[in-house]
């Protein structure tokens, strides 16, 4: 067991050696060059991706297709969900000829409802189907949560539903609780389509930061890192060196199975014109 152990334990990368790895990784810019905070990155440009003169040829005219990148996108969404969006990817550069390891995260967007049709994203919830008489009582007051509370047991659409004025108060108070806005109607404010819908989920939003990772880091000094951060560090840089060279991989691949082709799509639209008024008879 013990030599079983060892041997294992032979194929792991010393505290030194991640060391060196790790100071000696290429880095590039988080930003631009005059906010000279850097990270670990590795260059992609495409002539150093050792494409044929053909393939590099189709590469310069496939960067401009969208559907080049969606595998690549999967990858590096992947890679970001893995860390928790704590740590994501940019590319940067003239010519975003290097992709680059950022920090980052996830916070509530405020966005409480989206629409089914066009996607376009509201801050106000769409209210939930009321049967019950406190149901629709509540419903109302959600859409009307700018009065004080012995205002609503005043209006007839609150009255109708024969809740006692107590009831109706602790409906208020829970309502006002809430802290949160709902329009009246389910329509989108874009496409005009009655189809929103309230996010599951509070819906996130991912944020990245301009700051460098690992700068100044004095990875000798056992006080602050330790074999365990250490080891994670060179884990993380591991795993996005497998990331982008996954990605340029995909890239060129489709380098060499597909060209840009050019069809023809029919569309449709809308033009406003002069059109002359009727004389009345």
């Amino acid at each position: 067991m013990n030599e079983t152990n060892d041997v294992a334990d032979a194929t792991q990368p010393t505290r030194e050696e991640m060391i060196t790895f790790l100071r000696g990784h290429f880095r590039y810019y988080t930003m631009n060059s005059w906010n000279r905070s850097t990270s670990y990155a590795m260059k992609v440009k495409i002539s150093n991706l050792g494409l044929t003169r053909e393939q590099e040829s189709n590469a310069y005219d496939l960067i401009y297709v969208e559907d080049t990148f969606l595998e690549i996108n999967e990858r590096i969404r992947e890679f970001s969900e893995e860390n928790s969006y704590r740590y994501q990817e940019c590319f940067n550069g003239r010519s975003s000829g290097y992709i680059v390891l950022i920090q980052g995260g996830r916070e509530p967007s405020g966005y409480q409802s989206f629409c089914t049709e066009c996607g376009q994203m509201n801050y106000k919830k769409v209210l939930p189907l009321a049967e019950t008489p406190e149901d629709k009582v509540r419903n109302y007051i959600r859409v009307k949560n700018w009065w004080t509370p012995d205002v609503y047991i005043q209006q007839e659409e609150v009255t109708k539903h024969g809740l006692t004025t107590e009831r109706v108060l602790e409906i208020v108070k829970e309502v006002k609780a809430e802290k949160t806005e709902y329009s009246g109607d389910a329509a989108c404010g874009k496409c005009g389509a009655v189809a929103r819908k309230n996010f599951a989920t509070p819906h996130q939003r991912i944020y990245t930061k301009g700051i460098g990772t690992d700068e100044d880091a004095d990875f000798e000094n056992e006080d602050e890192w330790d074999l365990g951060s250490i080891k994670d560090r060179y884990d993380l840089v591991k795993s996005f060196d497998k990331m982008v060279d996954d990605c340029i991989e995909i890239f060129k691949s489709v380098c060499k199975n597909y060209r840009v082709a050019e069809i023809e799509v029919p569309c449709t639209r809308k033009v406003r014109i002069l059109e002359p008024i009727a004389a009345e008879a």
